[in-house]
């Protein structure tokens, strides 16, 4: 069901944005780890702990972890 942005409550708005988000960081990442995938043996190689942690942001995009906005917004003392 379509609905307009008027008509969206508070929540679902933020679950809107958040998916959103969530959505183009995956693509993102997906790109940014594809690009240093095919990087060749001559070019700059990359820190191995940064890969690693990019990986697993990319794979708990992937399964849906992730953490409410409000809690984000906590963490950042806002």
């Amino acid at each position: 069901m379509d609905k307009a942005l008027v008509d969206l409550s508070t929540k679902e708005f933020e679950e809107l944005v958040e998916r959103t988000i969530d959505k183009r960081l995956e693509v993102w990442l997906t790109q940014l780890v594809d690009a240093w995938t095919g990087l060749k043996e001559e070019d700059k190689p990359i820190n191995a702990e940064f890969a690693d942690s990019l990986k697993l942001a990319l794979e708990q995009a992937r399964a849906g972890e992730g953490i409410e906005l409000q809690t984000f917004r906590e963490q950042l003392g806002r």
